[in-house]
C-alpha cells in the first residue's frame, strides 16, 4: 500500500507540472497575392464612334429649259470628267430664239444710229437758234429711247444664248454618274426633277458625332485642338482604312436635342474603296499620347462607396484606397486620384485579403497591350 501511494503521488506531481507548461507558438501562413507597382505610363484615350461615309461633292443634274432629250452621252455608273457632255436637249427651238434676238438687236442698233445722227444735227441747229428747244427735246428723247431699246435687245440676246447653252448638260466636276432617270425622247423641263446624280469620290467625307462630354474633355472647345488628333476609319469588316483622315468641318454648336457635336473628316479614296452611304467607325486618338497612373482592370473593385483598390504597405499591411477613374481602356484604367506612383496594389487574390490584415505580395510587370496603347479596341 505504501508503494502504491508513492506512485500515485508522483503521477499527480507530474500531471500538475504538465498542465503548467505552455504550448509552443505555431506560425500563421500569410495569404499570397499578386500585385504591381503603379507607375506613369503612356496611353491613348481613344474615342470610337459610329460614322457615315458621304461624297465630298454631289450634284443632281436637272433640266433648266424645256425640250425633248435628244441624246445621252454617258454609260450609267461610269466615271466622267469635268465639262464632259452628259445630256443634250433638242436645241433647234433655242437656236431660232437666238437668231430672233440677234435680229431684234440689229434693228435696235440701226434705229439707235439714226437717232444719234438726228440728235447731233439738231444740237448744232439749236446752238444757232435754228430750231426750237421743244423740237430738240423730242429728238433727245428719241435718242434715249433708241439707246434703251439696244440695251433691252442685248439682254434678250444674252438670255436666248444662255437658254441655248442649257440644252447641253455637262459634268460640273470629275466623278461617278449614277442611273439616268429619263431616256432619250422624253420631254423634260425644270419640273422633271433629277435627270441623274453625279458624285465626287476621289475624296470622301466621313461624318460622325462626339458627345458633349468628349468635346469638353478632349477638344477643349478650341479649334486648334482638333489638329492634335489622328482620325482612322474602321470599315464594317473590322479593318482599318489605309489612309488617315483630316478634319474638314466641325460644327459651331452642340446639338441640344442629342447632346452631340458634329464633325466631318476627309479621307483620300484613290482606289474607290469607299462609297457614299457606307457606315463604319471613326477612331480618334491623340497624336501625342499622355501619361497616367495605369492599373489593370482586374485590380478594381466596387461597392456602394464607389470604386477602390487594395494597396499594400512595405510591411505587407493591406489598406483600401478609394479611387477616381479618369479613363477606362480595354484592359486597363487610368486613375485620377486615390493612389500615387510607386504604390503597390493587388490585382489578383483580392478575395483572400481584407483591410488591416497582412499579406505576401508577388510583384509582376503589367504592360498595356499594343492595341490599348494605340487607342483601345477596334
Amino acid at each position: 500500500m505504501r508503494k502504491l501511494g508513492c506512485f500515485l503521488l508522483m503521477l499527480g506531481v507530474l500531471g500538475f507540472c504538465g498542465c503548467d507548461r505552455k504550448a509552443p507558438p505555431q506560425s500563421v501562413a500569410l495569404p499570397e497575392v499578386k500585385g504591381i507597382k503603379v507607375s506613369l505610363l503612356p496611353y491613348n484615350p481613344a474615342q470610337v464612334v459610329i460614322a457615315e461615309v458621304k461624297a465630298s461633292d454631289e450634284v443632281n443634274l436637272v433640266a433648266r429649259v424645256e425640250g425633248f432629250l435628244k441624246k445621252r452621252y454617258f454609260h450609267e455608273g461610269s466615271r466622267v470628267k469635268k465639262g464632259a457632255l452628259l445630256f443634250e436637249i433638242e436645241p433647234e427651238l433655242y437656236q431660232a430664239k437666238v437668231k430672233a434676238a440677234q435680229a431684234k438687236l440689229t434693228r435696235a442698233q440701226v434705229a439707235q444710229k439714226n437717232a444719234d445722227t438726228d440728235y447731233r444735227r439738231q444740237r448744232q441747229l439749236l446752238s444757232t437758234k435754228a430750231v426750237s428747244e421743244r423740237t430738240f427735246d423730242k429728238v433727245e428723247a428719241s435718242k434715249l429711247e433708241a439707246d434703251a431699246d439696244v440695251k433691252s435687245a442685248e439682254a434678250e440676246l444674252e438670255i436666248a444664248r444662255k437658254n441655248l447653252s442649257y440644252t447641253r448638260i455637262t459634268a460640273p466636276f470629275d466623278g461617278v454618274i449614277g442611273l439616268s432617270n429619263y431616256s432619250e425622247g422624253n420631254l423634260v423641263n425644270a419640273g422633271s426633277g433629277t435627270l441623274a446624280t453625279i458624285v465626287k469620290n476621289d475624296v470622301m467625307r466621313v461624318e460622325f458625332s462626339v458627345s458633349e462630354l468628349q468635346l469638353l474633355r478632349n477638344l477643349k472647345q478650341k479649334k486648334n485642338a482638333i489638329d492634335n488628333f489622328k482620325f482612322e476609319l474602321i470599315t464594317q469588316d473590322g479593318k482599318v482604312y489605309p489612309y488617315a483622315g483630316k478634319v474638314s468641318f466641325w460644327d459651331n454648336k452642340v446639338n441640344t436635342g442629342t447632346g452631340t457635336f458634329l464633325i466631318q473628316a476627309e479621307f483620300p479614296n484613290p482606289k474607290g474603296a469607299l462609297t457614299a452611304g457606307m457606315f463604319g467607325r471613326i477612331r480618334m486618338t491623340l497624336l501625342k499620347a499622355p501619361k497616367g497612373l495605369i492599373v489593370p482592370l482586374e485590380s478594381l473593385a466596387v461597392d456602394q462607396a464607389g470604386e477602390y483598390l487594395y494597396a499594400v504597405s512595405p510591411d505587407g499591411k493591406v489598406s483600401r484606397r478609394n479611387v477616381t477613374i479618369e479613363y477606362r481602356g480595354k484592359d486597363f484604367a487610368v486613375v485620377k486620384s486615390g493612389i500615387k506612383a510607386g504604390d503597390v496594389i493587388i490585382d489578383a487574390g483580392l478575395q483572400h485579403v481584407r483591410p488591416g490584415a497582412k499579406c505576401k505580395v508577388q510583384l509582376h510587370d503589367f504592360k498595356i497591350s499594343k492595341v490599348a496603347r494605340a487607342g483601345g479596341k477596334q
